[in-house]
């Protein structure tokens, strides 16, 4: 006998192919169903999760909330995942999946006296290898997913073990067929999860109600459970509940098949369409993190600490929504993302306003008086800053002319006047610092004439053809970076690095793929570098050209005596139903390719297939490594010697491949308009992942930096 958990569920995306406001409503319809079927249906069990769902109930129908806390007391209504909204697990960083838990069950705990123990991710885009892990430290037992699916990735039975990367271990289930089913008559979708469930656990879980855009179990799947509760031989429907479910199998959990890493791969495309809003969340969930930063280092009145902090929590709301997987992975409707925008510049703009105020206080109670022009340099990391800073001062429109930097104690701080971001006489400079965790530093802008400086020796070159320093020479051509030298160890093949265009008739998701096989549109030809920088502490240049119907400008630049090459690519970008690529093609085939994940890091094989990538990806060679560092793109393939970087992709918006019964032929289509893209390419003979990781955190959390001029006598 197999006892089939009969799961009463309603996935609800409150925002896909509808804004969020129309999420809101299905929100409230749905609750409001599965209460009265609750009150039709003694034996009736609802699973629901997400925290941000019971919100919208609580502000705006506080009757059925109090219904719903009724009936999660009664032991009726069983709440899942415990996070703010099921998000994508790709894109969000761990600090973002730590705070949806951290958010969601704080929500339940104090709304519902429970903290929910069953992760339930059905209808994201895959799984990091840290979840195992970061769902035990928070007390979960069990996991509930629905992708990939059997075509996808191949596991012997819908319940199995997974270990995650640091080797923690919890149950798991995938849904079979799908979370949501809308027909009366469930025999077909229960003889799906039998065949797939295995025959020694004697249970297996079969999911149903109307879903996506809410529903739930309908009054017609109740009756026709009820009624063939004991129909099928073999078979017991039992209404239940995913807790309910692992109970029974707990005794066999030593004996069920083990997963191990992450659960990859399913639709690439919605690791690189909406690329604006992927970069804003990645970039606004790096700015409460080290705005959280600023104020643990800076405020020490405890008042004020609690102020800022509660203000973080509130902007971590607005990115734990917009982390929602149609969201974040790009895949919503045209008329959803003014909203998902301006969410994400709500976040933004409380993050600053923390950072402002955690720093401006400080200063005002750590620096002394003092009539100089200052510039303060904070590093909020847990780990000392060496390295460069970009600033602009304001000169009350002077000329820089005989100015210079030192320290507090007049000694001349190296540095180096860069283009600025504006043409009206105001200066930008480049310096250096070095300064210890959670600390600060003071530059000094001062009049002339300048104390002897110490030595500066430069060992930049740089031409049209040529950009060098004494560790790596860049060869430069009309197609990109041409060769590039290590110590003298040629590192690139004859095709370089460049840009490239790519066809893509593909639907939003990508469904029906794994890789990009579809023949090149474009490849950047015929463009000319010109020099910007010359030193002595960076050189640069930069090619302005065209690629396809879109206006680029792609910069590079060296640091003296830095085996790093740090690329800025901006594009206006015009294409349709094409990817943007960013092409390595390396003298030798790597041994080993690492690369970042949220939290962590997964060895993957030298393919084709795209996979997604948080931070970084380090290929290996004999006696080199290479790793490519940015916070800018998201997904890759390395093939053989061909590493490629997606960058932008142009399907038209939440489409599937159909077309509509009225149709004017007018798409609107992803990554349409300017993109601004960072990148660093580290080079050496080692490249730990520690390293990494922190070039990686501060491509995002640069050092803090301002300008502190109370009191001074002016004009400067």
């Amino acid at each position: 006998m197999t006892v089939v958990h009969m799961i009463g569920n309603a996935h609800i995306d409150p925002v896909w192919l509808w804004g969020w406001q129309a999420g809101v409503d299905e929100a409230l319809a749905t609750l409001s169903a599965a209460a009265d079927r609750c009150d039709e249906y003694p034996d009736f069990i609802f699973t629901c999760g997400e925290a941000w769902l019971y919100q919208q109930a609580e502000r705006l129908r506080p009757d059925l909330f109090t219904r719903i806390q009724r009936f999660v007391a009664e032991g009726r209504w069983f709440i899942v995942g415990g996070t703010y909204i099921q998000p994508d697990l790709n894109l969000p960083t761990e600090m973002a999946l730590r705070r949806q838990v951290r958010h969601g069950q704080a929500y339940f705990q104090d709304r519902f006296a429970v903290q929910p123990r069953i992760g339930y991710n059905v209808d994201c885009f895959g799984h990091p290898a840290l979840m195992p892990d970061l769902l035990a430290e928070y007390g979960y037992t069990a996991y509930v997913l629905g992708r990939p699916g059997p075509s996808q990735m191949d596991i012997p039975f819908a319940a199995f073990r997974w270990r995650g990367a640091a080797g923690a271990e919890i149950s798991a289930f995938r849904i079979v067929d799908s979370y949501a089913y809308s027909l009366p008559d469930l025999r077909a979708h229960i003889m799906q999860a039998m065949a797939q469930a295995d025959p020694a656990l004697g249970h297996t879980m079969c999911f149903y109600g109307v879903g996506d855009h809410g529903g739930g179990p309908t009054r017609l799947q109740l009756d026709w459970i009820l009624e063939h509760r004991t129909a099928f031989a073999g078979i017991e429907l039992r209404l239940s509940s995913p807790q309910a479910f692992f109970d029974a199998i707990a005794p066999y959990h030593q004996s069920l098949p083990l997963v191990e890493g992450e659960l990859q791969h399913c639709f690439p495309g919605c690791y690189s369409a909406m690329g604006d809003i992927k970069r804003a969340q990645r970039h606004g969930e790096h700015l409460l993190d080290q705005a959280e930063r600023a104020v643990v280092a800076l405020s020490s009145d405890p008042a004020e600490r609690s102020r800022h902090l509660a203000k973080i929590d509130a902007a971590w709301n607005d990115l734990l929504f917009t982390g929602f997987h149609d969201i974040v992975a790009g895949t919503a409707t045209p008329t959803a993302w003014a909203s998902c925008r301006a969410m994400q510049g709500r976040a933004r703009v409380m993050g600053e306003e923390v950072v402002l105020d955690a720093t401006r206080l400080w200063a005002h109670r750590a620096l002394p008086p003092s009539h100089e022009h200052r510039i303060i340099v904070i590093n909020t990391d847990d780990v000392p800053y060496d390295g460069f800073v970009e600033c602009e001062t304001w000169m009350d429109f002077e000329l820089w002319q005989d100015r210079f930097l030192s320290t507090i104690d007049g000694l001349s701080v190296p540095f180096q006047q860069v283009q600025p971001d504006v043409t009206h006489r105001v200066p930008r400079l480049l310096f250096r610092t070095c300064i210890p965790p959670g600390a600060a530093t003071t530059v000094l802008v001062r009049k002339g004439p300048p104390p002897p400086i110490q030595d500066v020796s430069c060992d930049l070159a740089v031409s049209p053809t040529l950009l060098a320093n004494s560790q790596l020479a860049l060869r430069l051509g009309p197609t990109g970076i041409t060769g590039m030298a290590f110590d003298g160890r040629p590192l690139l093949s004859a095709r370089g690095i460049s840009l490239q265009l790519r066809h893509d008739n593909t639907d939003t998701w990508s469904t029906a793929t794994d890789r990009w096989t579809e023949s090149l549109s474009a490849t950047l030809s015929g463009g000319t570098w010109e020099v910007e920088e010359t030193g002595p502490l960076r050189a640069g240049v930069c090619m302005e050209h065209r690629l396809g119907t879109s206006r680029l400008r792609w910069t590079l630049s060296l640091l003296r005596d830095d085996p790093r090459v740090f690329m800025r690519l901006e594009i206006n970008f015009d294409e349709r139903r094409t990817l943007l690529q960013l092409g390595i093609d390396l003298a030798t085939t790597p041994v080993r390719r690492i690369d970042a994940v949220p939290g962590g890091t997964v060895q993957r094989p030298l393919t084709p297939v795209e996979y997604p990538v948080q931070g970084w990806s380090r290929l290996s060679q004999a006696d080199v490594e290479m790793a490519l560092i940015t916070q800018d793109a998201y997904s890759l393939s390395a093939d053989g010697r061909s590493w490629q970087w997606t960058l932008l992709r142009s399907p038209p918006m939440a489409w599937l491949g159909d077309t509509p019964p009225i149709d004017h032929g007018r798409d609107t289509y992803t990554d349409q308009g300017v993109h601004d893209l960072r990148f660093a390419l580290h080079i050496g003979t080692t490249l730990p992942d520690a390293a990494l990781n922190i070039a990686a955190r501060r491509m995002a959390q640069h050092p803090i930096t301002f300008e502190r001029t109370e009191g001074i006598r002016r004009p400067l």
